[in-house]
Formats: C-alpha cells, structure tokens, sequence
C-alpha cells in the first residue's frame, strides 16, 4: 500500500500565476470591445483563485489531500473536508520526472479529477515511488506482484 500526504506547492504556485499572467497579457495585447475584454480578465482571474486554492494550496473543501494506492488499483482519496472517497486510477494519468497528473475517478462520481503532483508536493523517495508504479501499471494495464516491498520497509 502506497499513501501520500500532499502538502501545498510554492512550484505550483509560479506555475499558475506564470501562466495566467501570460494569459492576461494576450487577452489586454488582443484589439476586443471593452466587455468582452474585461469579461475574459474576470473569467482568468477568477480560474487562478480556483486553480490556486483546489490544487495549489488544497484550501477546498472538496481539495484531494491525501491518496492510499492499493496494489490491486483500488484507492482511497481523502477530502480536505475529511470525506474519504474509494477510487480508481484511470489509463490517462500522465507521469513524468518533473509532474505527475494523476486522473482517479470516484466510484459515484460522473466526471473523474485530476490531482497535479509535483516533486515539492511529496517525499522525493514517495514521488519516486509514485511515477514508478503509475509507469508500470500504466504500461503494462496490470497490478504490481504482490511480493513488492513499496517503501523499503516491511
């Protein structure tokens, strides 16, 4: 059994506040009647208080804090608000060394969530651990061997 703990991301943090920024500049360098414009700044600012506060900080009620990975593939989610919810991984999680998006999908839930991991946000020997198993299952659409010792410990 693999858990992580997320902790909030300064990486993250610049991230969000690089990238609406550069969407800012677009929109004001872009010739658009005042209302659309100051419509478009209003939508951009109001994502980056959302993006920031759901995945940046994990403020949210509904904000994923803390995930438990099963080696059958099952999961569990814990919810800032202390819901804890059983999942699964889906095929379309996206793993890389410096981010690791993994898409986990309720059992009740309609739409599926994606919880944005970079390395700031985990212990890097858990990160590592994390982008390893999700490549593995992710490749080969099957389960870790049931002998495999996690986190070097019994």
């Amino acid at each position: 059994m693999l858990r992580l703990s997320i902790r909030p991301s300064r990486q993250l943090l610049a991230v969000l506040i690089l990238s609406h920024g550069c969407a800012v500049v677009c929109v004001l360098s872009v010739p658009l009647p005042l209302w659309l414009r100051s419509g478009l700044l209003i939508a951009l600012l109001l994502n980056l208080v959302f993006d920031l506060s759901n995945q940046a900080w994990r403020a949210l009620p509904f904000s994923v804090v803390a995930l438990e990975f099963e080696r059958e593939g099952g999961a569990l989610m814990a919810l800032r608000n202390g819901e804890l919810l059983e999942a699964r991984v889906l095929g379309s999680s996206f793993v890389a060394p410096y981010l690791t998006i993994v898409r986990i999908k309720a059992k009740r839930a309609w739409f599926a969530r994606n919880v944005v991991l970079l390395p700031d946000m985990l212990a890097p020997a858990v990160f590592r651990t994390l982008r390893v198993w999700l490549k593995w299952r992710l490749g080969r659409g099957a389960t870790p061997a049931a002998n495999v010792d996690w986190l070097g410990s019994s």
